[in-house]
Parts: structure tokens; C-alpha cells; sequence
């Protein structure tokens, strides 16, 4: 299943971001330094997985979601 894990992370640094990340092992992540939220999106066995999988790499995750990845379509000639 594909989760994303939803974490408000107020002050976190881009290399603290990256080293979570990593540690995570997501597909990806988006940060909204505005808002200060960050965005991992897992692949993981269930939702708990996931938790604790955060917990482990330091991201504060205060909600596990279910998530569907749309594969986006390449813009050609532009």
C-alpha cells in the first residue's frame, strides 16, 4: 500500500529533511517551508508501518493517509 505520512516539523533544516528522508526510505517527500509541513509519501505493509517507520527517522508524523500515485504524462516539445 502506498501511504503518505503528514508531518508538521516547525524550524527543520533542509539537511535535517534529507537525512529523515533517507532513513524513511519513501519515494519522496514535499516540503512546504510556509507551513512548515513535510509530505513523505511510503510505500509500507499498513498504516502503523508507517508511524513507526517515522518515528524511528525522527519525523514528527501526526497523520498517516492513504495515498494513490497518478503517474504524470510527459509534456512533449515543450
Amino acid at each position: 500500500m502506498l501511504y503518505t505520512a503528514k508531518c508538521y516539523w516547525p524550524g527543520v533544516s533542509e539537511a535535517e529533511l534529507e537525512r529523515a528522508v533517507s532513513a524513511l526510505d519513501c519515494r519522496g517527500a514535499l516540503y512546504f517551508p510556509g507551513d512548515e509541513v513535510v509530505l513523505c509519501v511510503v510505500e509500507a505493509a499498513s498504516r502503523a508501518a508507517v508511524k513507526e517507520a517515522s518515528e524511528r527517522a525522527g519525523l514528527p508524523c501526526e497523520r498517516v493517509i492513504d495515498s494513490v500515485w497518478i503517474e504524470a504524462n510527459e509534456r512533449r516539445g515543450r
